[in-house]
């Protein structure tokens, strides 16, 4: 794996250079003429097969489908639109279907001002993932093999959802009645208070939208105390969070200081703070490389995902099920589609 933070756009270019049958592109912004000009001449003179896909957006409207489409278009290079409305915030490319560029660069001329990373890797299993991306974006039947291993197994994924899926109010209400509210409270086991927990809607930022969870919430603020008759009544405030349940579980067996457990917590944190590295380029190198390293082996088969369901994997620690496997092949048509198919 080769990590990038200078020259980023060079980088790009004579990796694109070096394509030999074609290039996949998915960028949520793309305004940079020299990178546009360089695909055409390589659709020109060495006939790859190329493809485009952008987020629909009016900055890419304005100065990318206004400015440049038709001559893509004339060129033979294929301009692909998006069939789903979910912000596509993706930014890689793919080259050969071997090797991928991925990081946190946008094809902008902005983005050369900013301090920005890519990395650089030929595996076919993840240039194949983001390939998989790229389709569920432009094809509206496609229906990805890890969605399949959700409608297989509906309790698993009404969780998963529950817990972590955006929901708009529409889909939250269609739905409210199956959504898995969840549990988390404290309790004696006769030598510490434990936490118990069980992944649902009170982890999620849209727990919002349950208006009778709000109200026993707002009444318990107004008595100063809960209702303890009401299922709905919560020990904490919500949304509960990964960082809670580990600093509770430590601080009760270990008893360590509070700083301890917060490094500790979010040791395994999907954020990098690239501010902190930005005056050591050998430091952010290291920091980045480790950070892609976790992600790209968290990311399975569905049939590697069968196997780690039957394991009763913990779905709050170990976010990186929903992040890395789920979340980029579910839109609301899908979701809906697996309450339906469990009715």
């Amino acid at each position: 794996m080769e990590v990038f933070t200078q020259n980023i756009e060079q980088v790009i270019l004579e990796h694109f250079d070096k394509a030999k049958s074609s290039i996949t592109i998915v960028v949520a912004w793309f305004t940079n003429k020299r990178i546009i000009s360089k695909l055409i001449d390589l659709k020109k003179f060495k006939n790859l097969d190329i493809q485009i896909l952008v987020d629909n957006n009016d900055v890419n409207q304005k100065y990318f489908f206004d400015l440049h489409l038709d001559n893509l278009e004339e060129s033979g290079i294929e301009v692909r639109r998006q069939h789903i409305s979910k912000f596509n915030h993706n930014k890689f490319s793919i080259i050969d279907n071997e090797t991928f560029i991925t990081g946190s660069y946008n094809y902008t001329n902005k983005a050369n001002q900013n301090f920005e990373n890519i990395v650089v890797e030929t595996d076919t299993r993840i240039a194949g993932f983001y390939t998989r991306i790229f389709k569920f974006f432009t094809d509206k039947n496609y229906i990805d093999p890890n969605v399949e291993v959700l409608s297989e197994n509906f309790e698993f994924a009404n969780k998963l959802i529950s817990t972590y899926y955006p929901f708009s109010q529409k889909l939250f209400l269609k739905l409210k009645d199956q959504i898995n509210l969840g549990y988390c409270f404290t309790h004696e086991n006769g030598l510490y208070n434990e936490i118990s927990y069980e992944p649902g809607l009170i982890f999620n930022p849209k727990f919002k939208l349950h208006k009778e969870l709000i109200y026993t919430i707002s009444d318990k603020k107004s008595k100063g105390y809960p209702d303890l008759d009401s299922n709905l009544s919560q020990e904490f405030n919500l949304p509960i969070t990964k960082e809670l349940i580990l600093n509770y579980q430590l601080s009760e067996i270990n008893n360590f200081n509070y700083q301890t457990l917060q490094e500790i917590a979010n040791f395994d944190s999907e954020k990098i703070d690239y501010e902190s590295f930005a005056n050591d380029v050998e430091s952010n190198e290291i920091a980045l490389t480790n950070y892609y390293t976790r992600k790209f082996k968290t990311i399975y088969t569905s049939q590697e995902l069968r196997e780690i369901l039957l394991k009763n994997i913990n779905i709050v620690i170990e976010d990186y099920i929903w992040i890395n496997n789920f979340a980029p092949f579910l839109n609301e048509t899908t979701i809906e589609n697996i309450y339906k198919k469990e009715n």
